[in-house]
């Protein structure tokens, strides 16, 4: 089924962002009509606020800096994204618009809405059954990327998808987002394939502060710590057919991370340049990468 989707244009996109800030802020209606659709066309749910914008067949969720931002969190998503991309994951793309001095824009191409229709796409949070913020310790057991990439085979995925899950993990842990939570995981039904597929990955931002020791969903049975133990202890359950050939692909994966930052790193101001740099290399020394 199809359903014509109202949504701003790209053209509007200052506009756009005005109107979001002044919602976040409690503030009075910029533009009253570009409010009311705003409000008639919600984007992807999250804590910050969101919109999105159309240009031509593609849709893109908007996701402006706020004042109370201490850093460039759109512009560091940006980078993060683009770095997981090069780095051969499946990311969703995106684009920086800056907004000033220490702020901006980031937007994110959505992969639920192509031309006139809205793609078929439910959350990891509903695929595996858990409740996101837990409500019960059964929904933070049952939140484990083990068992997603058993979800996946499961709907019929390709088992490409469950090694695409492996490897967004362990970017994760390296990165530092530990904002992983199952609402930021999804599948999508491919139209041209016929069948469910894992989406790109979305939302991926390092914690700004410490560097994590633990992402939000399980690495293996009982286990969040980011450490190459946890990471490939259920190696096999994302479709790998040895430990060996895990175990391999792990050490390629972090290889293909640190050779990649280079590529990313003059997107990046010098904070969060030096900041993630050194996350990057305590994390490729805590996981093994020779060399």
């Amino acid at each position: 089924m199809t359903k014509r989707l109202r949504s701003t244009d790209l053209h509007r996109l200052d506009a756009l962002v005005q109107e979001v800030l002044a919602i976040a802020q409690s503030k009075p209606a910029v533009d009253s009509l570009l409010r009311k659709r705003l409000f008639a066309t919600p984007g992807m749910g999250g804590a910050r606020p969101k919109a999105t914008v159309q240009d031509g067949d593609d849709y893109w969720l908007v996701k402006p800096g706020l004042m109370t931002d201490t850093l460039d969190l759109a512009l560091l998503e940006h980078a993060t994204m683009q770095w997981g991309s090069k780095a051969g994951l499946r990311f969703a793309d995106t684009r920086h618009h800056p907004l000033g001095i220490e702020r901006s824009v980031i937007r994110i191409l959505r992969f639920d809405r192509r031309g006139a229709q809205r793609i078929m796409t439910v959350s990891a949070a509903s695929l595996l059954q858990v409740q996101y913020p837990p409500v019960e310790a059964a929904d933070s057991i049952a939140a484990s990327y083990p068992r997603l990439a058993e979800e996946l085979k499961r709907i019929g995925a390709p088992p490409e998808d469950g090694i695409e899950l492996f490897g967004r993990m362990v970017f994760n842990g390296v990165v530092g987002n530990n904002d992983d939570h199952p609402r930021n995981h999804a599948v999508l039904f491919d139209l041209d394939e016929q069948r469910w597929r894992l989406s790109p990955a979305f939302d991926v931002v390092p914690e700004t502060q410490d560097d994590p020791g633990a992402l939000v969903m399980q690495v293996s049975a009982g286990r969040y710590d980011i450490t190459r133990e946890a990471m490939l202890c259920d190696c096999l359950r994302f479709g790998f057919a040895t430990h060996a050939d895990a175990r391999d692909h792990f050490d390629s994966l972090l290889k293909r991370i640190a050779d990649s930052f280079v590529e990313i790193a003059p997107l990046l101001d010098a904070a969060l340049r030096k900041a993630l740099q050194e996350r990057l290399q305590t994390m490729l020394a805590k996981l093994g990468l020779a060399g």
